[in-house]
């Protein structure tokens, strides 16, 4: 099928308020998760982030802290956006992460890697 042909496809499907409505539904569905992704660069950045300011503060404080002092902190210190933080990560992003992160305590801080594990 051409483009043109998809294009019309597409612009006579969207004056259907049913069609309508199923895109509205897929995109509310799957558009979080295609753009929850992040890359091996921003999950290595997240995992180090957390693991040095765990190290600086303690588990404890830091898993305190209110919201916007980590957002601020955390856009400050690492260039990245707040948001870009996977609110639910995939299975791979969360292993990749929590290992990193793990490693990073475990070599620089391992009292508080205790402390990250029991929490």
């Amino acid at each position: 099928m051409g483009a043109l042909a998809r294009t019309l496809s597409v612009n006579l499907c969207l004056r259907d308020p049913v069609m309508r409505l199923v895109l509205l539904l897929v995109l509310l569905c799957c558009g979080p998760a295609a753009t929850a992704s992040t890359t091996r660069q921003q999950q290595s950045k997240i995992a180090k982030w957390t693991a040095e300011n765990i190290c600086a503060m303690g588990v404890d404080r830091f898993y305190a802290m209110p919201e916007a002092e980590i957002r601020t902190l955390f856009e400050q210190q690492t260039g990245m956006r707040y948001e870009d933080i996977p609110l639910a990560p995939t299975e791979a992003e969360r292993a990749r992460i929590t290992g990193q992160l793990s490693a990073y305590l475990s070599s620089v801080c391992p009292k508080e890697l205790e402390n990250y594990q029991g929490r």
